[in-house]
């Protein structure tokens, strides 16, 4: 899947995105009364991989209900929210049918 279709994915969702300098991350998503945003730090991502890596993991704390409060100190749970959001990304960067088929190939 590339960058394009992923913003068409958070558009259709009606997931706005922000250009927000957040210190030491580079996306974030927020749910606030029914409202879902992903604040992407642009200046901090640099490259097209990156920002589509941050976009689909961000989407995925959409998709899987995957969040937490900003200042919880529950690590378990913020390693539990994190791991179905990337869970969720993976799989839509690298569809089932591409990774076996690379896996084949031996690439």
């Amino acid at each position: 899947m590339d960058l394009n279709s992923l913003y068409n994915i958070a558009e259709k969702e009606n997931v706005k995105i922000y250009d927000w300098q957040i210190e030491d991350v580079d996306g974030m998503y927020l749910n606030y009364h029914n409202i879902n945003a992903i604040a992407l730090n642009y200046d901090r991502l640099g490259t097209y991989i990156k920002e589509k890596c941050t976009l689909a993991e961000e989407l995925g704390h959409y998709y899987m209900d995957a969040t937490y409060p900003a200042s919880t100190n529950d690590k378990v749970l913020v390693s539990k929210q994190e791991y179905r959001s990337k869970k969720w990304s993976y799989y839509i960067l690298i569809p089932f049918e591409k990774l076996k088929s690379a896996i084949l190939k031996r690439i």
